[in-house]
């Protein structure tokens, strides 16, 4: 399969964007001409084509916060019949290539930390971190991937610019999950389907952990078809966890995925000890 990547900036192309994204969100679409303010003034859109057909985007503006300017992620979308052949990725580094050439360093975005093939993407192969949790980020939505549960997202930060991004290399190499250090445990029920709870123990051990662990289900969609009042239970009780662990200085940094396994690990260690 011969994908082409490129930037766009037009009415023609951004309109096959609102159409992709109208059918992979199963809602409106992003109004034409605010993707189209955002390309003609330093935001980044990017699509990815099978011959003409576009299968994929990346539309991203400027930010800003904390008396720093940083590129906006707001949305990535595949077509269904392309997913799962690492697409997001090659948008992603695409995007970063682009932004360096205006002068970004960082670019921030949102997804859902319950998404884990998401996560593994934004964290493990692009190697972007999070410390900070936002509960019901957008409101209530009701495309497909969201009805129904609170819209809480990891806000997560990829330093296109810092040398972080070699030396995590070095840093992750080799993880060995420990049953001490898990914050949240996890069974299998009946069905199959993972179960979250927590341990007695108290989280004071955990704080003299180098690294912590924190499980999320490996396919959340399926689990949230399958039984809604679980899906929210895993959503309500890693809140919890990640908005103290964020509190107290922890930040994401990588993951442990495991096809055998019904869960994805999320690695966190203190944000004060990474090379950024």
């Amino acid at each position: 399969m011969n994908i082409s990547l490129r930037t766009i900036d037009t009415v023609e192309e951004l309109q096959k964007m609102a159409q992709l994204e109208q059918n992979v969100w199963k809602s409106n679409p992003t109004p034409l001409h605010q993707t189209l303010t955002a390309a003609k003034n330093g935001g980044i859109v990017i699509g990815a084509y099978v011959e003409e057909r576009m299968i994929g985007f990346v539309y991203s503006f400027p930010g800003y916060k904390n008396g720093q300017v940083y590129l906006c992620s707001h949305m990535l979308g595949i077509d269904e019949s392309f997913r799962n052949r690492g697409i997001g990725y090659i948008l992603k580094m695409k995007q970063a290539e682009e932004a360096k050439k205006l002068g970004y360093e960082t670019i921030r975005w949102t997804y859902d930390p319950l998404e884990s093939r998401n996560g593994y993407l934004n964290i493990v192969k692009l190697g972007a971190i999070c410390s900070e949790y936002i509960e019901n980020c957008y409101g209530e939505m009701n495309d497909a991937l969201n009805h129904r549960l609170p819209s809480d997202r990891f806000n997560v930060e990829w330093k296109i610019g810092s040398d972080y991004l070699e030396e995590r290399k070095q840093i992750f190499s080799n993880i060995h999950r420990s049953e001490e250090a898990e914050v949240l445990h996890w069974k299998i029920r009946e069905d199959g389907e993972p179960e979250a709870f927590f341990s007695s123990d108290g989280w004071q051990s955990l704080l003299k952990q180098r690294m912590v662990f924190v499980p999320v289900p490996l396919h959340f969609q399926r689990l949230k078809e399958k039984d809604h009042q679980l899906a929210l239970d895993w959503r309500h009780k890693t809140r919890e966890v990640f908005v103290k662990l964020f509190r107290e200085g922890w930040a994401v940094v990588h993951a442990i995925r495991n096809e055998s396994e019904p869960v994805q690990y999320y690695v966190l260690i203190k944000r004060d000890k990474l090379p950024l």
